[in-house]
């Protein structure tokens, strides 16, 4: 069977194509819905959801069974937690079997997202052209919750297709992005390949002056000391935004040191889009729940309170192409309490990555989320990139880049500071390299487990 994913009563709230304002002015509105309005739309949605991948999907369609479900009958909280969850290794296994048979036309042409395997298990997933617009309109309400001169400049440093915007020229685009997203006149646009090194890209930054820049945290980590090092100022900077890694209190102190300007962060999925988008007022993030439900579960997959940290399961309430039903990212994530901004989005006050880069395992068997007070680093030592990786149950290894050679003395005094933060002596030895490579899709690692899972 399939269904509309118009919602009766709220009036046509879905985008009606590229760039519709009218979408844009329901988001604007939305966000301020209280907690219970929120859920009875997202219930509604998702029982739409259920009902479409029963009908269309046979995967799914014994899962819903098992659980108990009655696909016709309104949603319950409690029917739908008692579905499975959906994992990576499913996604890859089942593959075709997850696609739906039956996609109604006003979807539009079906895509393929595949993410770039940062847990070490790359997936494809298929979405629609609606599915897309959708994305795109979220991306816009970012941008209008984070004030922007959309005549100014905006640049970014990020992975892109191979010599597309190579150093030391980059790219130009006569605009900030499609007119999906900006259904109005901006400003240029610049890009560079991640590519370039540090000294190449801090010199073609001074050359753009921008007036917003987007890029890797850890990147960005090693741009703004490199700046803030040799006197390199961006006078027009209003903001720096983030992508594709975690971010942490370093990185926004590094941006605010070297170019005194505020960082925007966004949480986001290749394979399911926006996840969630920091707050106007606050660093934690708020899930766009009118577009997806966001789950954070515990060991038992029981629901996680505020101050608790747990497993992230997405929904995407539109993409009718791959239903994905409770699917679990990798990431963990904390649960926040309600916003003071008074919106009633729900709150993520961290977002900890994914599991396989995160947790350091120490010889009892614990995890933990590893720190390594990298913050102190270039106190102690001419440190311009580092990465730990844990070679076996007690020994960590740190990959530095190093302006010069280390002094006995400085060894000695980050290897103390570095032991000083961890949970559990591990012994703790240096290696040098010229560089550390990032991942094919351009991310950098900060923390790497070797160890068998």
């Amino acid at each position: 069977m399939q269904r509309s994913p118009v919602l009766p009563g709220e009036g046509d709230f879905v985008p009606a194509g590229p760039g519709d304002l009218a979408f844009q002015k329901w988001l604007q509105e939305s966000q301020w819905w209280p907690h219970e309005r929120m859920l009875r739309h997202q219930l509604e949605l998702l029982g739409r959801l259920v009902s479409h991948a029963y009908g269309s999907v046979a995967f799914h369609r014994s899962r819903i069974d098992a659980a108990g479900i009655d696909p016709d009958a309104p949603l319950t909280l409690a029917g739908w937690r008692r579905l499975p969850i959906l994992t990576r290794k499913d996604l890859q296994q089942v593959g075709e079997a997850l696609t739906s048979s039956s996609v109604s036309s006003e979807h539009g042409t079906v895509l393929v997202n595949t993410s770039s395997g940062s847990t070490g298990a790359p997936v494809s997933v298929r979405g629609t052209v609606f599915d897309a617009w959708v994305f795109k309109a979220l991306n816009l309400r970012h941008f209008l919750w984070h004030p922007h001169d959309f005549s100014g400049r905006f640049v970014s440093i990020r992975h892109v297709a191979q010599h597309e915007a190579d150093y030391p020229a980059g790219a130009r685009y006569p605009r900030w992005g499609d007119t999906a997203t900006f259904p109005f006149a901006t400003g240029p646009a610049a890009a560079l390949s991640i590519a370039a090194s540090i000294s190449e890209q801090a010199e073609w930054l001074a050359r753009q002056d921008p007036d917003y820049l987007q890029s890797y945290p850890s990147n960005l980590l090693g741009l703004a000391r490199h700046c803030e090092q040799h006197g390199i100022e961006l006078p027009h900077l209003e903001h720096v935004a983030t992508l594709g890694e975690v971010v942490n209190p370093e990185v926004r102190e590094a941006i605010r040191d070297a170019w005194d300007a505020p960082l925007v962060d966004i949480y986001s999925a290749q394979e399911v889009g926006l996840i969630a988008d920091q707050c106007p007022a606050h660093d934690h993030y708020h899930v766009p729940a009118e577009t997806i439900f966001v789950e954070v579960v515990d060991a038992a997959g029981e629901p996680c309170a505020p101050g608790q940290v747990g497993r992230v399961l997405v929904t995407p309430l539109f993409n009718y192409a791959t239903p994905l039903l409770r699917y679990e990212l990798g990431d963990y994530a904390e649960v926040g309490p309600s916003c003071p901004c008074r919106r009633g989005l729900p709150v993520l006050t961290r977002i900890l990555g994914r599991e396989r880069n995160a947790l350091l395992v120490a010889p009892t068997g614990e995890s933990y989320w590893p720190a390594f007070g990298s913050r102190k680093f270039t106190s102690i030592a001419p440190i311009v990139q580092h990465q730990f990786v844990q070679k076996g149950a007690d020994w960590i290894e740190a990959r530095l880049v190093t302006e010069r050679p280390l002094t006995p003395d400085e060894e000695v005094q980050l290897r103390t500071h570095i032991q000083g933060r961890l949970p559990w002596p591990f012994r703790v030895t240096f290696s040098y390299l010229d560089d550390i490579p990032r991942n094919a899709g351009g991310k950098f690692e900060n923390f790497v487990s070797e160890l068998a899972p």
